[in-house]
């Protein structure tokens, strides 16, 4: 250990320190600061789960998402073939061919 001698020094000082002179409620404020640390951490790794979660689902959710099979076959623009509800039938949904 490099500082050795002020480590000593340190620990003969704090030694020679009575033990009337820390406060009564000091290991209350440790265990508070330990239960916020806690909370700290507990906040960090939920906001970390949601974003993983978030971030997944919204990759599933674009990785699904695609044409259905037959698009631009019909001579009706896509809006009023998906009002029709042409492009939303379970054959196409599935690619299925016809």
């Amino acid at each position: 250990m490099r500082d050795k001698h002020s480590l000593d020094a340190v620990l003969g000082t704090l030694s020679a320190t009575a033990a009337s002179e820390v406060p009564a409620d000091f290991m209350d404020g440790v265990w508070q600061r330990a239960g916020q640390l806690g909370e700290i951490a507990d906040r960090r790794r939920r906001t970390a789960l949601f974003v993983g979660l978030f971030v997944v689902g919204l990759g599933a959710g674009a990785g699904t998402s695609g044409w259905p099979g037959g698009y631009g076959t019909s001579s009706a623009p896509f809006g009023d073939s998906a009002i029709l509800g042409e492009q939303l039938s379970p054959s196409a949904l599935l690619h299925v061919e016809q």
